[in-house]
């Protein structure tokens, strides 16, 4: 029976034809069908491009249903090999919700890519998302020797958002993520609380931040601009500038009433300390709930100790004060003051400290004397650290002069670092959680 003279094919018996036109009343139980018979045979598509000879196999669906292009032993559904463009897609349509391509699974991955040197999956859109993905798990794995996922937009390179919106990690000497533009990342917590915008944790620096014009991380908050915390060290700070002033960590205040620096603790410096004035701010004795009590700091010329106390002369009117056991060892050209107490005599230094003590007699015996010692400090860091009780002023203390608070009380210094305002994005242009098809 030829194609043109068969009959439609209505639960026909296997030999009536289809025809190329079209067929009607074909059966909706799957008894009318196309393709082999033969077990395990596969259904063949073959056609023959212009300027050709014979016909070559285009597509082929196997016994077991799977699909292959471009290949004769498909292992998945759909599997496509060429040279060019595997699977290209396009929707006309204006919906947010709809989607050209869209993947899901039971378990496993809705979509994977792989390449050996491009894009294992790559998506663009001129108005909304390039790719999304959503899991139980993850929206998104990318794993590669070297990007396990890009994204590139003219907004937003990529968009996250789940408990966690992105979970990214390297291992060995891997950065778990990189990011570059005008904002090379951006993170935002939808609730408050407990909540982080932003969490990075492992490697030997769970944030790192490098390369940047004015810093390598900056933090703004209503509260705790950047918080750092560890077992030995909370925040740690370098100056790596071999030449010129810098500053390991530099700090000010806005407020009037505010501390550039507070410190809950001990402080020890570790160097010179400089600083304009200084005093100890206690509760006051008298009014501890209400008022503080503050003293100034006694400023000297040299690096000096002070030893001092209280001595009653014998009856010859001698004594001897005896120093701490390291006096000699730890100062030099000492000086001496003594005042007589309770009555009027004479008092004189008999003897100058030698061997950690020194002698006082007076005009007569059994008189109390307060007296007072100083010594220059000759250790070794005193010594190879003096003083320079006056040096001239490099250019960058000459431009801070007129602008700093021991002349004008005016905060501003031209040495503090630039603070460049960090352009955050307006709240009506941070991208939205996208409607998945």
């Amino acid at each position: 029976m030829s194609a043109a003279s068969a009959s439609p094919a209505e639960a026909a018996p296997g030999t009536t034809a289809w025809l190329l036109g079209g067929n009607s009343g074909v059966s909706t139980d799957g008894s009318n069908f196309l393709g082999p018979t033969t077990a395990g045979a596969p259904l063949i598509f073959k056609t023959r491009a212009s300027g050709a000879t014979s016909n070559a196999e285009r597509m082929r669906i196997l016994a077991n249903g799977n699909v292959g292009i471009g290949v004769t032993t498909p292992t998945a559904k759909l599997q496509v090999k060429t040279g060019g463009t595997a699977i290209q897609a396009s929707s006309t349509s204006t919906a947010a919700s709809s989607a050209t391509i869209s993947a899901s699974a039971a378990a496993g991955a809705g979509v994977v890519g792989s390449s050996t040197s491009g894009a294992g999956v790559k998506g663009t859109s001129t108005n909304d998302y390039g790719v999304v993905g959503s899991g139980k798990t993850g929206g998104v794995l990318g794993q590669t020797g070297y990007y396990g996922v890009v994204g590139l937009g003219d907004s937003v390179g990529g968009y996250f958002g789940g408990t966690t919106g992105l979970l990214a990690g390297g291992s060995g000497a891997a950065n778990g993520l990189i990011a570059s533009g005008r904002i090379g990342v951006y993170a935002q917590a939808a609730v408050s609380g407990q909540a982080q915008a932003l969490l990075a944790e492992g490697g030997q620096y769970a944030v790192y931040g490098t390369g940047g014009g004015t810093a390598g991380v900056r933090g703004d908050s209503g509260y705790v601009g950047v918080w750092g915390q560890g077992t030995s060290w909370g925040l740690y700070g370098v100056g790596t500038a071999t030449t010129g002033q810098n500053y390991g960590v530099y700090a000010t205040t806005s407020s009037p009433d505010g501390f550039a620096v507070f410190a809950q603790g001990r402080v020890h410096v570790n160097g010179t300390l400089s600083k304009s004035a200084g005093s100890f701010k206690i509760d006051h004795p008298l009014d501890p709930d209400n008022k503080w009590l503050l003293h100034s700091f006694v400023e000297s010329p040299d690096m000096m100790n002070v030893y001092n106390g209280i001595v009653t002369t014998d009856a010859d009117g001698h004594a001897t004060v005896d120093l701490p056991d390291y006096f000699d060892a730890l100062n030099r050209d000492p000086r001496y003051q003594l005042t007589v107490i309770g009555q009027f005599a004479q008092a004189i230094v008999s003897r100058k400290v030698s061997g950690n003590s020194f002698e006082i007699r007076t005009d007569h015996g059994n008189v109390e004397v307060s007296w007072q010692v100083t010594g220059i400090r000759q250790d070794a860091y005193a010594t190879a650290h003096p003083i320079q009780v006056e040096e001239d002023k490099t250019d960058e203390d000459k431009a801070a002069s007129g602008s700093s608070g021991q002349r004008r009380g005016v905060s501003a210094d031209p040495r503090a670092p630039r603070s460049v305002d960090v352009e955050i994005p307006a709240a009506d242009s941070v991208p939205q959680a996208p409607k998945l098809p």
